[in-house]
């Protein structure tokens, strides 16, 4: 345990340095590509068309990273080069795994200001309130338990 810890410590300050230094878009096209595939019955039941057009930027802040997305027909895209966020939303990256895992209240953490919401916040709360209404059962379980070990393992990394 504590082997792991320090090289999750490791890892983390690591990528808090290096990862503010390298392009975007490599995780953009990550992200996006595994929007699309979860996302793929509520895209085609239109729970996201309030997005089609609109640029919504994801800023994990810890790491320095921001991820801008948009949506065309029935899929997310990556944003247009220098278009404005519309949108944004923002939070470490200990809190993203920890609503993504279920151990957080997306608007609990909005009221603690660990979740901020910017430009037009209105897309943003219901980007929000989207992904927090998703039936988690469809995560597969290992996946589950990964989210909720990664969440807890930066969490105690983050507080010391």
């Amino acid at each position: 345990m504590l082997v792991r810890r320090s090289i999750a410590r490791i890892g983390y300050r690591f990528g808090c340095n290096l990862l503010p230094l390298l392009p975007n878009w490599p995780g953009e096209i990550v992200f996006i590509k595994l929007l699309n595939q979860r996302l793929s019955e509520e895209l085609q039941d239109g729970l996201f068309d309030f997005l089609d057009s609109k640029v919504l930027e994801v800023s994990v802040t810890d790491l320095g990273v921001c991820l801008r997305i948009s949506k065309r027909d029935a899929y997310f895209v990556r944003a247009p080069t220098g278009a404005p966020a519309d949108s944004t939303i923002s939070a470490s990256i200990c809190d993203f795994l920890a609503i993504a895992s279920g151990k957080e209240d997306p608007d609990t953490l909005f009221f603690q200001r660990r979740l901020c919401l910017g430009g037009q916040t209105e897309i943003g709360l219901t980007v929000k309130n989207r992904l927090d209404a998703l039936d988690r059962s469809r995560i597969p379980q290992w996946a589950q338990r990964w989210l909720e070990m990664t969440a807890a393992e930066l969490a105690a990394i983050v507080a010391n």
